[in-house]
């Protein structure tokens, strides 16, 4: 009887399920082996050739990875790894020390479920200013990168001064006032500046930063 292909990939990834509950990992070589085997057995016609093009359709769907003892199928099965994953979810840009403070997670699980979620592209992550952050790879890095920036004390800080002073204000004001280093502030109003958060304006020969109300 002929079956289509996606026919034929339902049944593949269901005996791939099975096969790996025998808490056995998955190895193309390996997997290949026993599916033509066991396909041989049955009623079941797919050829070697048919079997190898979809495993490769499976592992670029990141349903199956190489090396994992379970199927993306089964990966938010388990309860921690699920709060990892939600927490991430709803905070994206959080980096791996707030994520083991927010779910209370000691680190060695936290890093074991981060990896798992990344081979399975539940999530994404990223380098930004020396962290490594993680993501909802549905959310385009630059929003990422504006939510992590915006989340930090130091960025609510000078929008909030901005906002009361709206005749605007010079970056060495703005560092003193808020008692944050020079270089810090210079950096913190780049990156707002690039978001189109705040103004700046020359002004009698002083650079005025306001916030941008538009």
């Amino acid at each position: 009887m002929s079956i289509s292909l996606e026919q034929q990939e339902t049944i593949v990834f269901k005996a791939i399920q099975i096969y790996l509950q025998g808490n056995r990992t998955f190895s193309m070589n390996d997997i290949i082996l026993h599916l033509t085997s066991r396909f041989a057995k049955g009623s079941i016609n797919i050829n070697i050739n048919g079997i190898k093009k979809i495993l490769i359709s499976l592992l670029d769907k990141k349903l199956i990875v190489e090396g994992s003892k379970f199927t993306k199928n089964d990966v938010l099965l388990n309860t921690k790894r699920k709060k990892i994953y939600n927490f991430i979810l709803r905070n994206p840009g959080m980096y791996f020390n707030q994520i083991i403070k927010n779910t209370k997670i000691n680190n060695f699980l936290v890093f074991w479920h981060l990896e798992t979620l990344l081979k399975f592209n539940f999530i994404k992550s990223e380098k930004i200013n020396g962290h490594m952050v993680y993501f909802d790879p549905n959310i385009g890095f630059e929003e990422v990168r504006k939510i992590y920036y915006f989340s930090k004390e130091k960025s609510k800080k000078i929008i909030d001064y901005l906002r009361i002073n709206d005749i605007g204000v010079t970056k060495t004001h703005l560092s003193k006032k808020l008692n944050i280093h020079h270089n810090t502030i210079s950096r913190y109003l780049i990156i707002l500046e690039e978001f189109n958060v705040i103004l700046k304006v020359k002004k009698d020969n002083k650079i005025i930063y306001f916030l941008n109300d538009v």
